[in-house]
């Protein structure tokens, strides 16, 4: 079977996406006025929903059993472990951290974003996901009644949970979700976009109204969301980095669904679709690297002053976590080991 380059594209946007989300978020903790670059930010606020389609894409066929989950959650726990301690080796050197602290961090980091690396609570998310497909292969998936029936008590789920967001931020001046719970456990969110994923593999793929409607209308879709996501953002959250809350909303799943049905019409081919293979297979490692360099350079630098043009910033920061990535790729057996 052919490869699917649409999904590696959607991969590739998504990397991007969540780079960008976090650039553009550390130059926003240095000016409360509104900059053009902000666009950039709301523009990414799909990242997330994102990555859990293509999971779900990728996943709907599948049928290991339970091992085949069981090894997915262990490449998961190995990746981050490994990071995690490669990040501690000189602290471990020096004898200023025990053996178990580096375990500690992983923990940390995968469910409770902390630690070294807290964008590794999207993969702590995907292990809750992972444990649980096998019941939802078993009982939901391969009944789509059953399926649709989730979607939808996920999708009220969600919009209970945002309604509560807006309310507590706009009366108390805290996010509910941020308070009460970590990202890793936002399952309502997370699951029905990785579900969303499933669905559209397994019974809405040749769905020509699914995609004349709602694929058709992605530029239109898109718009809407980036200027619902602005004004909610800006003047409800009063936090512009509380983007991740936008995705329970259903303006967030419309523009998420338009936005992946659009890129999987369109065929890769040639030199571009190499190039798109090329970059997607480096994403986790980008997604790896790039905070601790943002962190590093936040900390060491005063890159991070706001400007109408601090996009230039994001841009060859951009360019030099793939730069680095792909390099590292090159490297015998690194490709096999970053494999979830």
């Amino acid at each position: 079977m052919d490869r699917d380059i649409s999904l590696d594209a959607i991969k590739l946007v998504a990397c991007i996406f969540v780079c960008t989300l976090h650039t553009i978020g550390m130059f926003m903790s240095e000016s409360s006025d509104f900059h053009l670059s902000y666009l950039l930010f709301y523009m990414s606020g799909i990242a997330v929903p994102l990555f859990f389609m293509v999971n779900g894409f990728l996943l709907a066929p599948k049928d290991g059993g339970m091992k085949y989950y069981y090894r997915k959650i262990f490449n998961i726990v190995k990746i981050v472990c490994v990071f995690t301690f490669i990040f501690d080796i000189p602290k471990l050197v020096r004898g200023d951290i025990s053996i178990l602290i580096p375990f500690k961090q992983a923990c940390s980091s995968l469910f409770f974003q902390g630690g070294v690396f807290p964008v590794f609570w999207f993969l702590g998310s995907l292990i809750f996901i992972y444990a649980l497909m096998p019941f939802l292969k078993k009982y939901i998936i391969s009944i789509r009644t059953r399926l649709y029936g989730l979607l939808l008590f996920l999708s009220v789920l969600q919009f209970i949970i945002y309604t509560c967001d807006i309310y507590t931020n706009y009366v108390y001046s805290f996010i509910f979700e941020n308070v009460y719970i970590p990202q890793s456990f936002r399952l309502y969110s997370h699951l029905m976009y990785f579900l969303l994923g499933v669905c559209l593999r397994l019974y809405l793929t040749d769905n020509n109204m699914l995609k004349n409607v709602i694929g058709g209308k992605a530029v239109l879709c898109y718009i809407i969301y980036i200027l619902c996501a602005a004004l909610i953002c800006y003047l409800l959250y009063r936090n512009v980095g509380a983007i991740e809350y936008f995705q329970n909303s259903i303006i967030c799943v419309l523009a998420s669904l338009s936005f992946f049905l659009s890129l999987r019409s369109i065929v890769f081919s040639g030199y571009i679709g190499r190039t798109i293979v090329n970059l997607s297979s480096c994403s986790i490692l980008v997604y790896t690297i790039h905070y601790p360099i943002l962190s590093l350079l936040y900390m060491k630098t005063d890159l991070f002053v706001h400007t109408d043009f601090s996009f230039f910033a994001w841009a060859g920061l951009l360019l030099l976590w793939f730069f680095i990535s792909y390099w590292v790729y090159q490297i015998p057996y690194i490709s096999s080991f970053l494999r979830i």
